[in-house]
């Protein structure tokens, strides 16, 4: 079809590509001098610095080996590195300005090398559509602006790709300057992410097919030939390989084993990130199998998918398909391998299409081979009607491409019904590009008000660079849901993290919102201007325990806000320090009711129903907690206190031991483990798990004399002596000492002790350890009566205190033994009857 709209003008399809591949770069570098920095950038200019330093001192700087993130060690980032040679040299002020033209510079040879493999496979005109498809791309080109991880790497990947295939084109003959190229392409590759390795064994993989498809390869001289051909491609892959590590500190202290490392470490990524993905959040580590493949079906225009199932439907329709065929499996395979071991793999992906944009050069060649077999038609009306199809498919992504920029790279297609559709169930601005425009309009509307500004943001690093040259602007971070409880005056947020809900509902951009960043209508960012400083002086005195004050200006604010799910939660904290369990409940379900995942607010409803002994409520709001944030150790607590309020021990105990897995010092979990372990008289296993505390806390008072308690209990009366001792003299009449002591007093049947003691602790009526002792004193007293109260109390305060069940227990038993008209047993045989058959402890502890 161009060949028949150019004929009369007297163009080549080769012409109009050079042509407009100029055009491209031209536009790719303007369009990049206002593009906002992203999320991940800071990191690689901080590493490249260290790098500089490393052989600036010839290694004496050993920084860039031992990061602060080390995870940035295993990155060759060399893209980074010479960018930062760049700045370093001219003294480059905005230097994340130099960062974003040779980022366009790495895209637009992303859309050059990709273009050429297409026109050698396909033709030039095959070649031009693949340079259109790539531009209007809306991931691609955004992404090209300053996304220095996977553009350079895709762009690295298809250059190999462009080489390898003229490598096996020319084959059986060996042409220098492509053996070179090849070469240096690996290089590259491997020098941005080590991930690039994988372009050694395509080498291997595709010039051993060509051969064994060679039927010259089944004599003698064609086997000579492959023979031959095999140190080359030794020579190609080590030198690559070297080559691509001369810039990589980290690879250059151990050759062999550092990369190999690396490798590991980025396919088995641990770190969790939080994922909007299907109208839900989930961790990155939890994505389903089919998330990246989604994404590169949502976020990619709808004329790649379309495109590339006309090419596999029209692959033996082809001429030359013989001598093509491994040229069409090579660029099949390049783009379905990475995208099947992914899956294969498990891998941890987020970030939507970023780790998987390598895969979209080869998807684009095909998908514009597929294409091309109706455009290139001789008949009539075929190739007219294919551009007509092809032009009406990229008519939206061409729309958004110059509609939303530099925003481009949040675009969906219309499977999901574009932006529109995908707001609220999709990622939008997570690599944060949407800050600069609000910083600049903050400078522009606000700042010439003020002496002095605080702004708040969800990425500091970001947001301080556009105000480097304004020193009267504070800037700090703060977590969106947290905002209230720092003092700001303005806030610039992206629009990451936020609760699909409240995206949905229209609750977020938040009531004071000035300013918006829109893509095709809908809000990727938001400026806001504080209504009230009500709520952070009120975060501040509940901070301080100052209550009637907090609740004062937390009332004044919700009579301006009263959607404000953080300031709804504060006020429900103060019910709960009071003790108002039912008005804790209340203001936290009033929070939970504009932010479903308010988890601050589960916590403290969890933490009122357990209170008020409403376990099974408490059990379904902790796996609410657990279900929003599975690593979220206070909502392991909360269930296991459920849990084992309902008699169910084990369960209870596996969910404390996921508290303390995932916050190590939380000392409640430990208490209450021992608490169990000791319950069920497990006496050595509980003193395992105080001694823990005490590892980390060595004067943790409740551990001790909980240490204290179970020797006792387990019979090392002298061990647990010799520990109360050692408790100071202003400790000695805790309620925790006084009551071991008075069991200890009453086992010996010291009862005039045991009498001092519980005297001591007469005005405490809430601990059921200390109604058992009561209970225990009343029956050397033969008061059956009284004893049985205060057994009673103790179920009562404690439903798990077994103690407490088997006295009481023994005590209806002997009463159901005792004849009408038979004498009475003395009280103590209660407490010292023969022991029954021993029973099979309930308690199974989990296995370590």
């Amino acid at each position: 079809m161009i060949s028949l709209l150019t004929k009369p003008f007297n163009f080549s399809a080769k012409s109009i590509f050079w042509t407009l591949s100029l055009i491209l770069l031209f536009m790719m570098f303007l369009m990049s001098l206002n593009s906002g920095n992203s999320g991940d950038e800071h990191f690689q200019v901080d590493q490249a610095e260290r790098v500089y330093n490393y052989f600036q001192t010839f290694g004496k700087d050993s920084s860039a080996v031992h990061p602060p993130v080390d995870l940035q060690k295993y990155y060759g980032q060399s893209f980074d590195n010479v960018a930062f040679v760049i700045n370093k040299c001219f003294n480059i002020d905005n230097f994340y300005q130099t960062n974003h033209i040779l980022n366009a510079a790495t895209g637009w040879l992303l859309f050059l090398f990709t273009a050429l493999t297409a026109s050698i496979i396909f033709g030039w005109q095959a070649g031009i559509l693949t340079l259109l498809l790539m531009f209007f791309s809306p991931v691609l080109l955004g992404n090209s602006w300053n996304n220095p991880k996977d553009i350079p790497f895709a762009f690295s990947y298809s250059m190999a790709l462009y080489f390898l295939v003229r490598f096996i084109q020319e084959l059986p003959h060996k042409r220098v300057w492509t053996i070179l190229l090849l070469t240096v392409s690996i290089a590259i590759s491997i020098s941005i992410r080590i991930g690039g390795l994988i372009i050694i064994p395509y080498i291997f993989m595709f010039t051993g097919l060509y051969f064994l498809l060679q039927k010259s390869f089944y004599s003698k001289k064609g086997l000579i030939q492959a023979i031959k051909t095999l140190p080359i491609l030794l020579i190609i892959s080590v030198v690559g390989y070297f080559l691509g590590l001369i810039f990589w500190p980290y690879a250059i202290e151990n050759p062999l084993k550092n990369p190999i490392e690396s490798l590991s470490q980025m396919t088995n990524f641990q770190v969790g990130l939080n994922q909007l993905f299907d109208g839900e959040i989930i961790m990155s580590k939890n994505i389903p199998w089919y998330y990246g493949l989604k994404y590169l079906l949502i976020k990619s225009p709808l004329i790649i998918a379309i495109g590339i199932l006309m090419f596999l439907i029209t692959v033996p329709f082809r001429k030359n398909l013989k001598n093509k065929f491994l040229l069409y499996f090579l660029i099949f395979f390049a783009f379905g391998f990475p995208i099947g071991y992914t899956i294969y793999k498990d891998s941890n992906l987020y970030g939507g299409i970023r780790h998987l944009l390598w895969t979209l050069g080869p998807a684009t060649i095909l998908a514009a081979g597929g294409f091309e077999f109706f455009i290139s038609k001789q008949k009539k009306y075929i190739p007219y009607a294919a551009g007509v199809i092809a032009s009406i498919l990229l008519l939206k992504p061409a729309i958004h491409t110059f509609k939303n920029h530099p925003y481009q790279y949040v675009y969906y297609n219309q499977l999901v019904g574009g932006t529109k559709g995908a707001y609220g169930k999709y990622e939008m601005d997570y690599y944060y590009h949407s800050l600069r425009e609000g910083a600049e309009w903050i400078i522009e509307n606000e700042l010439p008000n003020y002496d002095t500004l605080t702004v708040t943001t969800n990425h500091r690093r970001i947001t301080s660079y556009y105000f480097r040259n304004y020193p009267q602007v504070k800037v700090i971070y703060s977590r969106y849901y947290e905002k209230s409880k720092d003092d700001w005056d303005y806030a610039i947020w992206a629009n990451e993290h936020i609760t699909p809900y409240q995206l949905e509902k229209g609750y977020w951009p938040p009531k004071e919102t000035i300013h918006t960043m829109d893509v095709d209508g809908k809000p990727i960012g938001a400026v806001v201007k504080r209504i009230s400083h009500e709520d952070f002086e009120g975060f501040e005195a509940l901070n301080k325990r100052r209550l009637p004050e907090a609740k004062q200006h937390f009332r004044n604010f919700l009579k301006l806000y009263p959607e404000n799910e953080e300031v709804l939660e504060g006020y429900a904290r103060i019910f709960l320090m009071e003790r108002n369990l039912d008005s804790t409940i209340i203001y936290a379900d009033k929070s939970i009711e504009y932010n479903p995942r308010q988890l601050g607010a589960w916590l403290l409803k969890a933490s009122a129903l357990n209170s008020k002994k409403d376990y099974q409520a408490a059990l379904a709001a902790s796996d609410n907690m657990i279900e929003i944030k599975d690593d979220f150790a206070e909502g392991h607590y909360q269930k296991g206190y459920a849990l084992n309020q309902l008699n169910k021990p084990n369960d209870a105990l596996k969910e404390l031991q996921k508290a303390i897995s995932f916050k190590n010092d939380y000392y409640q979990s430990y208490y209450l483990m021992g608490e169990i372990l000791s319950n069920y008289k497990n006496y050595k296993k509980a003193i395992e798990i105080y001694s823990k505390v005490l590892d980390k806390r060595k004067d943790d008072f409740v551990a001790t004399v909980n240490i204290a308690r179970n020797q006792y209990l387990s019979g090392n009366e002298n061990n647990a002596t010799e520990i109360l001792e050692r408790i100071p003299a202003n400790r000695q009449n805790r309620i925790e000492v006084v009551a071991l002591k008075c069991r200890m007093a009453l086992d010996k049947n010291d009862l005039n002790t045991a009498s001092y003691y519980l005297n001591m602790a007469r005005n405490i009526n809430n601990n059921a350890d200390l109604n058992v002792l009561r209970g225990r004193f009343l029956l050397t007293q033969n008061n059956r009566q009284g004893a049985e109260n205060f057994l009673k109390q103790a179920v009562e305060i404690d439903p798990t205190n077994r103690e407490a069940q088997e006295i009481s227990k023994s005590l209806q038993a002997a009463a159901k033994a005792v004849k009408p008209n038979a004498p009475k047993e003395e009280p103590q045989s209660i407490m010292f009857q023969k022991p029954k058959a021993k029973k099979v402890n309930p308690l199974a502890l989990p296995a370590k």
